[in-house]
C-alpha cells in the first residue's frame, strides 16, 4: 500500500480556505513556527488532525479512511421495540398489579 500524505491533504485544503500558517497558528493557540514544523513532517498526531478537521469544517479521518484497502466494519445495530402510548400504559398497569400484590404477599408473611 503507497504511504498516505496526510499533511498534503492539510495542506490542500488550508490552501482552499485562504488560511496561511499564521491565521491556523492564531486558530490553534499555538505559534507560527509550531505550525510550519507540523506541516513539515510527514505524519501528524491524530489529535492535531481532529483540531485540523475543526479548522477546516472538513473530515481528514474520512478522506483517509476512503484509501484504506479494507473492508467497512459490521456495525451492530440494536432494534428498538416501539412502544405506543396503549402498550405502555398496560404494561405500566401490569406492574402496579405486580406492586400490589408483592405488597400484600409481604403484608401476609410480616404478619404471621
Amino acid at each position: 500500500m503507497d504511504k498516505i500524505n496526510i499533511v498534503s491533504m492539510v495542506n490542500r485544503e488550508l490552501g482552499k480556505r485562504n488560511i496561511n500558517h499564521s491565521d491556523l497558528a492564531r486558530k490553534l493557540g499555538a505559534n507560527r513556527s509550531s505550525i510550519q514544523g507540523m506541516l513539515s513532517r510527514s505524519t501528524l498526531q491524530v489529535q492535531r488532525l481532529v483540531d485540523l478537521s475543526e479548522v477546516c469544517n472538513y473530515n481528514f479521518f474520512r478522506e483517509v479512511a476512503g484509501m484504506l484497502p479494507y473492508e467497512e466494519p459490521v456495525v451492530a445495530r440494536i432494534q428498538s421495540v416501539p412502544f405506543t402510548d396503549n402498550a405502555m400504559n398496560e404494561r405500566i398497569k401490569e406492574l402496579e398489579m405486580e406492586v400490589k400484590i408483592l405488597r400484600q404477599t409481604l403484608k401476609d408473611v410480616v404478619g404471621k
